[in-house]
């Protein structure tokens, strides 16, 4: 039984077919789109006839979802998709009792600690719990500090660290999990190539609509267009960013970041493919200069010193990130000289300036700051619609 997609046994079944790619371009031979699908359409629990999958069925259907997704990998049904995988491979971790080795997370006795420690730890859990309650919160497992800290969301003072690792509960080594097969998720999704095959773009299209009639617009985010900026739903490390930052901040918080989560939070929320250009986008480069890129140049000017009179040339950098190559005056044709950045991932962002990042209560959960804007905007859109609904209701009694 597989349970872990990037483990060793699952490497085994993909090595044997030449590697990702190679499966990739063999799957619409050997699967339909509905046995894919059966991976996400279930209710409140993954069926059996998922859970005790195949181990080589298993390693295709899963793969067939994650080359479908890399045709809009940055949509908020991959969230949904890697949420639903996890839960079908956490199903088989309880079966099996234990977590692939690729995980890095071990079974240990909780005999194994100090006893005075473990007194502490059970008794901790102890008041108004059930049995099996008591049972998930016992230690179980533990994980190196190192690859701890990459996929724990809590603190870590709701964990017992010992001799360079975090000693965990079962309820915390699944919390664990899924920060590992998250990453995972996304590092193979950004490294897939575009795939040519009408059967990936079916795919992609059957579980985004499955996925929005199933979850709804409370978690989804596709149905949000193309829209003048709105600053106060911007995220806290993109806030920070346009307050202008010191030096040893200023290239990543302004040239990266704000250049690549401006660009497409303005002009283009929810791209259809991981090549879009943002002369897709916009009518021209005026557009650009006065709702981006005049943004862009009011930050690094609130930096300390300010960005572009110490590097004027940094305004070419900027140009560069959104994919007009390393120019000051722009036209339209040159979009597609370079790559348009997307903005880099929460992970990211943490790693190289750690300084921008100060969640708030939104952040839980979020991967990449344009998820946080895009889930802000559409619950905005939806209080507004409620709000007017009432009013509406109300105007109507009058009459």
């Amino acid at each position: 039984m597989i349970t872990d997609p990037f483990g060793e046994e699952a490497a085994k079944i993909t090595g044997e077919f030449g590697g990702l790619a190679e499966l990739l371009s063999i799957l619409p031979d050997y699967i339909d789109i509905e046995e894919a699908m059966a991976r996400v359409s279930w209710e409140e629990t993954p069926p059996d006839d998922v859970v005790y999958m195949g181990n080589i069925k298993d390693v295709m259907t899963f793969y067939a979802l994650v080359g479908a997704l890399s045709i809009r990998p940055y949509g908020s049904e991959v969230e949904e998709v890697m949420k639903r995988n996890a839960e079908i491979y956490l199903r088989r971790i309880e079966l099996v009792g234990g977590f692939d080795v690729a995980a890095g997370i071990e079974r240990v006795r909780s005999e194994s600690l100090p006893s005075r420690d473990a007194f502490i730890l059970e008794r901790r859990g102890m008041r108004g719990i059930t049995p099996e309650e008591l049972e998930n919160l016992r230690i179980a497992y533990r994980v190196h500090l190192s690859r701890f800290l990459r996929f724990w969301e809590g603190s870590l003072k709701e964990v017992y660290v010992r001799s360079g690792y975090a000693y965990l509960s079962k309820t915390q080594a699944f919390e664990v999990w899924r920060g590992y097969f998250k990453s995972r998720f996304s590092e193979v999704l950004r490294s897939i190539e575009h795939l040519d095959d009408d059967f990936y773009t079916k795919l992609n299209e059957r579980v985004s609509k499955l996925l929005r009639e199933k979850v709804g617009g409370g978690i989804l985010t596709g149905s949000v267009k193309a829209q003048p900026l709105r600053f106060d739903l911007f995220p806290p490390c993109v806030r920070r960013a346009i307050e202008g930052v010191p030096s040893g901040m200023r290239n990543y918080a302004i040239t990266v970041l704000l250049t690549s989560f401006l660009s497409y939070a303005r002009f283009c929320p929810n791209p259809s493919r991981k090549d879009v250009r943002l002369k897709d986008c916009v009518k021209s480069v005026k557009e650009i200069e006065d709702e981006v890129v005049s943004v862009i140049v009011e930050a690094g000017n609130r930096c300390s010193p300010p960005l572009f009179e110490d590097q004027p040339n940094e305004i070419k950098n900027v140009w560069y990130h959104l994919g007009f190559g390393f120019t000051e005056k722009p036209s339209l044709d040159d979009s597609g000289s370079s790559v348009w950045y997307f903005p880099p991932n929460c992970d990211k962002i943490r790693a190289n300036v750690p300084q921008l990042c100060n969640p708030d209560e939104f952040c839980r959960g979020i991967k990449n700051p344009l998820t946080y804007y895009l889930r802000r905007l559409f619950r905005e859109k939806q209080r507004q619609g409620r709000e007017g609904a009432g009013t509406g209701a109300e105007g109507g009694g009058d009459g």
